[in-house]
């Protein structure tokens, strides 16, 4: 489970993005993202939430590696799947917009 406070969806992001919330995951890592609205990655990193079932808050700031493509884009916490699949477990994601 994870869930992004902040963000809210349809607020205006700059770089770096504050982003918070709670969530639980394997070793208590919770993988962020922020993509534009074509779905290109512009910012992507790791906090610090809960573990073993235990939620836990998680803040971060992200910087911006490129900028964004268009107007709207989405931010994403996950799970990285321990099999190594590339597969995004849980994921939760918040519209916004760059301003």
């Amino acid at each position: 489970m994870k869930k992004i406070n902040h963000p809210a969806p349809a607020d205006v992001i700059r770089n770096p993005a504050h982003l918070a919330g709670y969530g639980t995951a394997l070793e208590g890592t919770i993988s962020l993202r922020i993509r534009d609205d074509d779905g290109t990655v512009i910012a992507q990193g790791t906090a610090q939430g809960g573990s073993n079932g235990v939620i836990g808050e998680f803040k971060t700031n992200l910087e911006f590696e490129r900028r964004p493509n268009q107007r709207l884009g989405v931010v994403e916490a996950f799970e990285e799947s321990a099999s190594g699949s590339g597969e995004d477990l849980h994921l939760f994601r918040v519209p916004v917009i760059f301003g």
